[in-house]
């Protein structure tokens, strides 16, 4: 019998508007996560009633086929949208570099730092933004900015984006969010991205599927092998596996 690998997947919402086509898309790729899910065997979920977390997955119609690997996972998923969140529990960084020194952030125990905390508790990070001006909508930005008083977040990590747009500005919001993934040393695993409303792109929900899936079998792949190296005392190996990278700008090096 195979052991159960738990992979913990964590989709974010950066979009100010709730159940639009960016969370939409995010429901797709956890679709395809969701896939590989012990529990989630099409023919074991008829017999036993087994239903998903959010309502959104009998709407959404993965039709995702049983997968030979799916025995191997117990996938936990968990959606957190900006949308819901009071304005005033969403502070933006003041850039007064406090964290660096202290080790803490002045803002306190807000939602992003809530949800940081689920970051750092997660194997699969996935972010779900509108291209808005393009680049990444305001809230995401603001995410992004307090990231120093916990960085780095994404060591042993995978991470994955899913894009909406309505032209132009894909390439430019994808370049800071891999800035980003890069940074905080997370693996990026790639990117869907589609134009107009969701539901009208059957191509990109089943790229956004595929996708799901491959986070989830690339996070059981890296922590396996992290376990296995630290079982076997390979401090080398598991160095390379949680490699950090390093940025040094002006006087700001550390």
């Amino acid at each position: 019998m195979k052991s159960i690998k738990k992979i913990k997947v964590l989709a974010i919402n950066t979009s100010p508007r709730k159940g639009r086509n960016t969370e939409q898309l995010l429901e797709e790729v956890l679709a395809g996560c969701r896939s590989l899910d012990a529990a989630c065997d099409a023919a074991s979920d008829a017999a036993s009633g087994i239903a998903f977390d959010t309502a959104s997955d009998a709407a959404a119609g993965d039709g995702a086929a049983p997968d030979d690997q799916a025995a191997g996972y117990a996938v936990e998923t968990e959606l957190i949208g900006v949308c819901d969140v009071d304005p005033a529990d969403f502070k933006m960084c003041r850039g007064c570099w406090a964290c660096a020194k202290t080790g803490s952030c002045v803002c306190g125990d807000d939602f992003i730092k809530r949800l940081y905390d689920r970051i750092l508790a997660a194997d699969v990070v996935i972010f779900g933004v509108p291209v808005y001006f393009y680049s990444v909508p305001a809230q995401c930005k603001a995410i992004m900015d307090r990231a120093l008083a916990y960085m780095p977040v994404g060591t042993g990590k995978i991470a994955l984006t899913a894009m909406t747009c309505g032209s132009a500005g894909v390439l430019s919001t994808l370049q800071t969010m891999q800035s980003f993934y890069s940074a905080n040393d997370f693996l990026d695993a790639g990117w869907v991205a589609t134009y107009g409303k969701t539901k009208d792109k059957e191509k990109g929900k089943e790229v956004a599927r595929n996708l799901g899936r491959k986070a989830v079998r690339l996070a059981g792949i890296l922590g396996e092998a992290e376990n296995e190296a630290a079982a076997a005392g390979d401090k080398e190996l598991l160095a390379d596996l949680q490699h950090s990278n390093h940025f040094a700008y002006g006087t700001h090096t550390f």
